[in-house]
């Protein structure tokens, strides 16, 4: 019977070393473990720190693109509006033009009847 009890002390004292081993192993591999995550982590934010400073410079282009774009779109619109301004006045000056020849004309035809109408009213007096 002490046989039997030494060699269950020994098996006991046996599974208690392997267990501080595999306590150890197993210490071992978190501490791996969360270096790897530490480690994965880092990675991640220095991509996305990347990422973002690529999108901010695409933005920024875009931005000066489109300020670009704009100015150019506003100095076409100010340089058509001139002209469309200046064919409004030389149109107007036109039409200033043919009423006065207009309002002459009328003026000749007005006093051309008015002539007519004498000559005949003299020759019905006379």
């Amino acid at each position: 019977m002490f046989f039997l009890g030494s060699w269950v002390q020994g098996e006991i004292r046996d599974l208690r070393a392997e267990m501080r081993e595999l306590r150890k192993e197993l210490s071992s591999t978190e501490d791996g473990l969360r270096q790897e995550i530490k480690t994965v982590e880092e990675s991640l934010r220095k991509e996305i720190k990347t990422v973002e400073e690529g999108l901010r410079k695409e933005i920024k282009t875009v931005e000066e693109g489109l300020r670009k774009e704009i100015k150019t779109v506003e100095e076409g619109l100010r340089k058509e509006m001139i002209t469309l301004e200046s064919n409004l006045r030389q149109e107007v000056n036109s039409l200033r033009q043919e009423i006065k020849v207009f309002f002459w004309s009328t003026v000749g035809i007005a006093l051309a009847a008015l002539a007519v109408s004498i000559s005949v009213a003299i020759k019905i007096w006379q």
